[in-house]
């Protein structure tokens, strides 16, 4: 595993869905989406949803529909649709943080710059609008048009975060995206792989080391 180098880092960066939050709702909404348009269980198929639903600024579940529906091809039934948005919103009550993730962002933020860096759609974020969250900086893939593991999403980041890219550490449970997409511009990273987490990704990693929570960072940042 690539050593980070802890005395070069003042900002830490991280991913949102399966690093600091999850949906625990049955059937998962995304797994739903995949499964209706006919992409579920095809390599990369997540990403497909991604560039679908979370490279625009939409209105709600509905419009994202509809975006998959464009570029997909496949035009579902009303009663399909119908169904999809109820457990769309049915789950949005069940997105949350894990258990320790208050905690460990609180202490870091008394010595770093920290940053929150996600392919995520633009609707249905609330539960991401409290103070208590201490990041200087969010970046979200419908606000920028493309998705990580695109250089301009890192490279716009270290700006927000007014750092130079080797002075960042990402922290992400997405090998290519996340881990591999930051080390492409200077940045460090490491990897976390939560287990049960619905829709973790499970690529190899064979040279790498995961955290199975955000437990032991400060302990890999010298705190």
């Amino acid at each position: 595993m690539p050593a980070i180098a802890p005395e070069r880092i003042r900002g830490v960066v991280f991913d949102l869905w399966n690093t600091l939050a999850y949906n625990d709702h049955r059937p998962n909404p995304m797994v739903a989406l995949g499964e209706a348009f006919g992409v579920q269980g095809e390599p990369g198929w997540t990403k497909i949803l991604e560039r679908g639903m979370m490279r625009e600024k939409l209105s709600g579940i509905e419009e994202g529909i509809e975006a998959l529906s464009r570029l997909t091809g496949k035009r579902l039934a009303e009663e399909k649709a119908a169904e999809l948005v109820r457990i769309w919103r049915e789950a949005c009550g069940k997105s949350r943080l894990f258990p320790e993730v208050q905690e460990i962002l609180t202490r870091l933020a008394r010595r770093f710059h920290l940053g929150l860096l996600s392919n995520t759609q633009s609707f249905d974020l609330e539960f991401l609008e409290t103070p208590d969250l201490p990041f200087r900086a969010r970046l979200f893939s419908y606000e920028t048009g493309v998705l990580k593991p695109d250089r301009s999403m890192f490279q716009r980041m270290a700006d927000l975060l007014d750092l130079d890219a080797p002075e960042i550490l990402m922290v992400g449970d997405n090998l290519s995206d996340d881990v591999l997409g930051a080390e492409a511009v200077g940045m460090q990273a490491l990897l976390v792989r939560r287990r049960e987490a619905p829709l973790s990704f499970r690529e190899p990693h064979p040279d790498r080391d995961p955290m199975t929570s955000l437990e032991p960072l400060p302990g890999h940042l010298g705190l």
